[in-house]
């Protein structure tokens, strides 16, 4: 399967549950909790286990970086899932070096290292499939309001950017 095509699935039993928090560090070193941390934004949350999920991640996040780059009560964060147990310790420095090189610095505080138990992650997530990018789209209380898997779709986009619409208008001034 080429995995640059549109292979995007909704997970609709995650809607409307709360993220489970999630503890990681951003490349500029600060420790970061998900949802707590959004604070009262929309944000969107990127997980990716593999480096070849890196092209499903900004399949989605790109676009709707895009679409709120002038909004600061929206927040994209791409968390890197490198736990040491399933890709060993040298891999995962490689690839927080790599991120670190390759995101601009304005950007650190929302690229996140997350080097915890990779089957806890997965359990925690509904991760079936790791080498899928999983994104989640959060209100401001942290509750999930739209969630795909693996490379966007343009309806996909279109749903992500309306339901993030719908979450921010009540929070302009």
């Amino acid at each position: 399967m080429n995995r640059t095509e549109a292979t995007s699935e909704p997970v609709p039993a995650a809607l409307g549950r709360t993220f489970p928090t999630l503890m990681a560090t951003s490349l500029s070193g600060r420790v970061v909790t998900l949802p707590d941390d959004a604070g009262e934004t929309a944000s969107l949350v990127v997980l990716a286990f593999l480096e070849s999920a890196g092209e499903m991640a900004e399949s989605g996040s790109s676009p709707f970086s895009g679409d709120f780059t002038e909004n600061p009560r929206v927040k994209t964060y791409l968390v890197a899932v490198v736990g040491d147990s399933l890709i060993g310790s040298s891999l995962a420095d490689r690839i927080r070096q790599g991120l670190r090189g390759g995101t601009p610095l304005a950007k650190h505080d929302q690229v996140l290292i997350y080097p915890e138990d990779i089957e806890r992650c997965r359990r925690a997530y509904g991760i079936d499939d790791p080498s899928l990018a999983y994104i989640y789209l959060l209100d401001g209380r942290g509750i999930i309001r739209w969630m795909e898997k693996g490379t966007a779709t343009p309806e996909g986009l279109a749903d992500l950017l309306d339901t993030a619409g719908t979450l921010i208008e009540p929070l302009l001034p």
